[in-house]
């Protein structure tokens, strides 16, 4: 009788435990100067995939893009304090958890890394982190995607807003001849 007990309240434990699906690193503090690894909870996992459930066009993907790289930036904020995180480089200047351009374009390429891993993007992939320096002292950078079918390039940016907005996805030519929201 002890020994079911005792595999009862060790079962009981292990399904109200929440399981993992996997380890991604993300960085803030500017110029990714701290890191922090978490693990993607399965609820996550699931919510992240149903965004892409209905999608059906290229369009739709990338709307999706915007909710489901906001829903992984909420579940590095359980980790982190990057929650404090806010849009620019000036409104957070001694906050912990700011992120800058860099900081979000690695972080955005990190997630669509693993969206596209997760055989999620039907439409796009994930190209390179672009620049832009459209002024001398104005230099900013951005994840990107890359329409599977046309070729085209967009634009996915967090930096703009304040933590917890949805991500700019913009074309790319709009967004390197100087975009701001």
């Amino acid at each position: 009788m002890k020994v079911f007990f005792t595999i009862f309240i060790l079962a009981s434990v292990l399904s109200s435990t929440p399981s993992f699906c996997q380890t991604l690193s993300v960085c803030y503090h500017a110029n990714c100067f701290k890191k922090k690894t978490f693990e993607i909870s399965s609820n996550t996992r699931d919510q992240v995939s149903a965004f892409f459930a209905s999608v059906t066009s290229a369009a739709d993907e990338r709307e999706a893009l915007r909710y489901a790289v906001r829903e992984l930036y909420l579940e590095v904020a359980k980790y982190s304090p990057i929650a404090s995180d806010r849009g620019g480089n000036f409104s957070d200047i001694t906050a912990d958890g700011r992120m800058d351009c860099v900081d979000h374009s690695r972080n955005n390429f990190t997630f669509l890394t693993y969206m596209q891993q997760q055989d999620w993007l039907q439409y796009h992939r994930a190209g390179e982190i672009v620049w832009r320096n459209p002024l001398i002292i104005n230099l900013h950078y951005a994840s990107q995607i890359l329409d599977i079918n046309t070729g085209a390039s967009w634009v996915i940016d967090t930096w703009f807003h304040d933590f917890g907005e949805l991500a700019v996805v913009i074309p790319y030519e709009q967004w390197k001849n100087g975009y701001y929201p």
